[in-house]
Order: structure tokens, then C-alpha cells, then sequence
């Protein structure tokens, strides 16, 4: 057998010289090994850039600034004197704080569970699916990712970890099994 050379990569077969696998043909390549096998090629919607998912999430955490602002006015009115003006205070602050949780659980759980879509993510035009089929996470795992995100906050590695990772993954969407793609809502 010959080898030409080429200007399109190296030479086609074994070098010359080197010894024949008898369990291949002469012309077939050898495997290789699992560990040597190319990184992961999405085959659907592109996989979302880091500065996506991260444009989505600052408008998610701007939707609850009116809530803390809520809390905040209740929170200086409850400093005030007077026993019905402190009282009124520490509702107001209460309902800021309940009205952020229960708008963070429907946005963050309920809504990208069922749709995979966040209000931030349907801007940004990406969506959290199930890394094997593609289809929406559930509720069940929508929230178990968001409980996940603690690790991600762990001195922010984990929110930075999609900047080098092949499947641009955090560790929630590594441990749960999901991805975020590049998907605009129709």
C-alpha cells in the first residue's frame, strides 16, 4: 500500500511499516478508545452562550425587584412609632416577601417546568429541556434544579461553569440531567 501525501490532513491507513490488526480489514481504521471519543455535538437547537442564559436570568432577578422594593417600604414603616403604623409595617414587609417567593416558584418551577421558559428565558429566546429527549423538564425537576443552584452559588463557579463546559452545563442542569438551548418561543 502507498501513501500519498495531501493537503487535506494526514495520510489515509496505518504508517507504512506498522503491524495489521488481523481482526480488521486492510483498509479499516481502528477505533477509538471511549474516552478518546469527540466531546458532545448537539444534533437539535444550538446550545445557549453563557451571555444568553445570563441576560435571562438578570431579567428573572429584576422581575422581583418590586417585591423587595414592596418589603423595603414595609420595613421602614415598621421602624416608625405607633403600634398600627408598625403593624401595617411588618404586613406590607410580609406580603413583599411572600409575593417574591410566590412569584420566583411560578416563574422559576411552575412556569419553565411546564413550558421551559422562564419570563427572562422567553426574552433571551433559550429553554431548559431534559438533556435525553428534549422535551420540558416537569415541575418535579424544574424545582429540584432550582434547590440545585445552591451548588452553582457556591462561590459562583458554578453559574461560570457553562463558559468552559461542552454542553454548557451548571452543575444543577448537570445533576438533573438538563440543557438550555437556543429555542425562541413561537
Amino acid at each position: 500500500m502507498t501513501h500519498q501525501m495531501s493537503n487535506f490532513g494526514p495520510p489515509t491507513g496505518p504508517p507504512p511499516g506498522a503491524p495489521q490488526d488481523p481482526a480488521r480489514g486492510p483498509g479499516e481504521q481502528p477505533q477509538a478508545p471511549p474516552w478518546a471519543q469527540q466531546s458532545y455535538v448537539p444534533t437539535g437547537p444550538p446550545l445557549a452562550t453563557w451571555s444568553r442564559r445570563a441576560g435571562g436570568a438578570l431579567i428573572d432577578a429584576a422581575l422581583l425587584l418590586p417585591f423587595y422594593l414592596v418589603a423595603g417600604v414595609g420595613g421602614g414603616l415598621a421602624q416608625e412609632s405607633g403600634f398600627f403604623v408598625t403593624a401595617f409595617g411588618l404586613l406590607v414587609t410580609l406580603a413583599g416577601w411572600v409575593g417574591g417567593l410566590a412569584f420566583a416558584v411560578w416563574n422559576h418551577v411552575l412556569k419553565q417546568g411546564r413550558s421551559g421558559y422562564t419570563i427572562g428565558k422567553g426574552v433571551v429566546g433559550i429553554k431548559l429541556v431534559r438533556r435525553d429527549s428534549e422535551a420540558t423538564t416537569g415541575v418535579p425537576v424544574a424545582l429540584v434544579r432550582q434547590l440545585l443552584h445552591v451548588l452553582d452559588a457556591f462561590c459562583m463557579i458554578g453559574y461560570l461553569w457553562p463558559l468552559w463546559d461542552d454542553k454548557r452545563q451548571t452543575f444543577a442542569d448537570k445533576i438533573v440531567g438538563t440543557l438550555v438551548l437556543v429555542e425562541p418561543r413561537s
